[in-house]
């Protein structure tokens, strides 16, 4: 009888994946187009939300909820191609955009979060970028709207050379308005203005309020630049890139910090394989998500929303799970469990 009973579930089993397989097909042979009209009501809806300024705070179930209805457009093949997709990211970097133009923090520092693993942080006297790029397909700053960005920003950071966090185009017209951009030296190293890139692989250095220092690290085996910003209050701001030490296994760059740094904001990627362990040896106040939904990765390489608050929730720290284009404000020496909308 068990042996029937097994036999029957192996059966069923089998079954639904053919099942499921079978849905996933026909789910791809719809055009960019059609799967636009599909989801267009579920982006609506998170504009709509997002519209009303919710705020981003600690442990908000709406927000979660809210959020989580992204996560079948944007795991779907051709999200990138989807002019639903692309009308989404131009109406939430709009909506950064007529904010960042007229918004300065007196003291501490502003940090709006836009697609990918891009971060803006705003102090009194600096605003820096990190890991800031054009995008793809229709996920994508028109060029007036991202002179914009730059026009209003200091200093460009690149943690490392990946397309999702290094663009060529960003650079050039960093360089070409004067501002100063700091990388690695892999950093777009063949490129003809590769000698105009502020190459910093480890140390510190001061730029108007703000102390800037570097840690190296790797994502297997390509150099990472970990950035730690600290304003002239003392508020700690370190964002990892795609800080992966598979390859460099017990000699970790943040091993180094004997008792433990303790910082205010910490920037991760959202799949990071060594969180916990990193988290023994720097102990932010509260953790920002990032990298999540990247759609220039394949859908295997993507990580949902879904994913980031059962990853985030696991950690011993308070977390912030904003969407493209929100902004987030701290002064020195907040407390984490006073942020509020």
């Amino acid at each position: 009888m068990k042996k029937q009973i097994l036999i029957l579930l192996f059966i069923a089993v089998f079954l639904l994946a053919v099942a499921c397989r079978a849905a996933m097909a026909q789910e791809s042979q719809y055009t960019a187009e059609e799967l636009s009209r599909k989801y267009e009501p579920a982006f609506q809806n998170v504009l709509d939300w997002l519209s009303k300024n919710p705020g981003v705070v600690p442990g908000d179930p709406e927000r979660e909820r809210i959020l989580k209805t992204l996560d079948p457009p944007f795991v779907e093949k051709q999200a990138l191609l989807m002019p639903a997709a692309g009308r989404f990211f131009r109406e939430r970097m709009n909506a950064f955009l007529s904010d960042f133009e007229k918004t300065k923090p007196k003291k501490g520092a502003i940090v709006w979060k836009l697609y990918n693993h891009t971060d803006v942080i705003r102090t009194p006297k600096l605003t820096v970028a990190i890991d800031l790029i054009k995008g793809f397909d229709q996920v994508a700053f028109d060029d007036a709207s991202l002179d914009r960005v730059i026009a209003g920003v200091d200093l460009l950071l690149i943690t490392h050379d990946h397309a999702d966090h290094a663009d060529p185009l960003v650079v050039k017209k960093f360089l070409d308005a004067g501002k100063q951009v700091i990388a690695e030296k892999e950093t777009m190293k063949d490129e003809p203005f590769a000698n105009k890139l502020t190459r910093l692989r480890e140390g510190s250095l001061a730029i108007k309020d703000v102390k800037l220092t570097v840690f190296p690290a790797y994502q297997k085996s390509t150099s990472n630049n970990i950035y730690l910003i600290e304003t002239a209050d003392g508020l700690k701001i370190m964002h990892i890139g795609d800080d992966n030490e598979i390859e460099h296994a017990s000699i970790e760059w943040f091993k180094k910090f004997k008792p433990p740094l303790k910082i205010d904001i910490l920037l991760p990627n959202c799949w990071c394989p060594n969180l916990a362990l990193l988290l023994r040896y720097v102990k932010p106040g509260i953790i920002i998500s990032g990298h999540e939904h990247e759609l220039g990765h394949p859908v295997s390489g993507r990580r949902s929303y879904s994913y980031v608050y059962s990853v985030l929730s696991t950690v011993k720290a308070p977390f912030l799970v904003p969407a493209w284009g929100e902004k987030m404000v701290f002064e020195p020496n907040f407390d984490a469990a006073a942020v509020r909308k």
